[in-house]
């Protein structure tokens, strides 16, 4: 049988892990901007930012306040 509190206690951990490397994905591309020069590191930053994006917003919608 599943514990309800687990179950919330596990879905906060994922999201609190997904928040810390938003945040630091965010820190990541102010240090990149800075020297934005056709660099490809560039290219595939926003790419690894748009797969956060789409993790965050799939994880936020099955969570437990979530419209999924």
């Amino acid at each position: 049988m599943l514990d309800a509190n687990n179950s919330l206690i596990a879905t906060t951990g994922y999201v609190t892990e997904l928040v810390y490397e938003l945040l630091d994905a965010h820190v990541d591309t102010l240090r990149l901007a800075r020297d934005l020069d056709g660099d490809p590191a560039w290219a595939a930053h926003l790419e690894y930012l748009r797969g956060l994006q789409r993790v965050g917003r799939e994880a936020l919608a099955h969570g437990p306040n979530g419209r999924a």
